[in-house]
């Protein structure tokens, strides 16, 4: 157990996991696991594959192919924020595609929603639209955790 000020946090740590309908492995912390887990389960329903373009993210190290500015306290810096575009019947559904929520087939709008409902939120909805990002919001939520693991992994 790590003390912080009044909060107490449990060992955190790095897990880098493959998810049935993941392109590739995402290298995450661990209390953001469970998000990542019920992305799968929420696409494997709907027939999508998820394809990440950016997990865990070094500070500093620059971001190709950045749909907007990063921001300073990214969620990335700390393992709980991923990059991803989706394939839906064969159809790739990019920052472009994605960016036209009304034009998108009901399964990308319904995993949008579900991701949602389950906790994450969605850079679609940021006044500068960054309709790839998924994070748990954990800087707002809990800037002095956000504070340690950035410190923690970031060194």
């Amino acid at each position: 157990m790590i003390i912080i000020g009044l909060y107490a946090y449990s060992e955190e740590g790095f897990v880098f996991i493959r998810y049935e309908s993941f392109s590739e492995k995402i290298l995450v912390d661990k209390s953001f696991e469970q998000y990542t887990r019920k992305m799968d389960s929420i696409a494997k329903g709907l027939s999508i594959k998820i394809m990440v373009q950016e997990s865990f993210r070094v500070f500093g190290k620059a971001v190709e192919n950045a749909i907007v500015i990063p921001f300073q306290k990214s969620n990335h810096y700390v393992g709980h924020a991923l990059d991803i575009n989706l394939v839906y019947n064969d159809v790739w559904y990019n920052s472009a595609k994605l960016k036209r929520y009304d034009e998108l087939p009901e399964a990308i709008k319904s995993f949008i929603k579900q991701c949602k409902s389950n906790g994450l939120f969605w850079g679609g909805d940021l006044p500068v639209h960054d309709v790839v990002h998924f994070d748990d919001g954990l800087y707002s939520k809990d800037p002095v955790k956000y504070q340690y693991l950035f410190d923690y992994y970031q060194q």
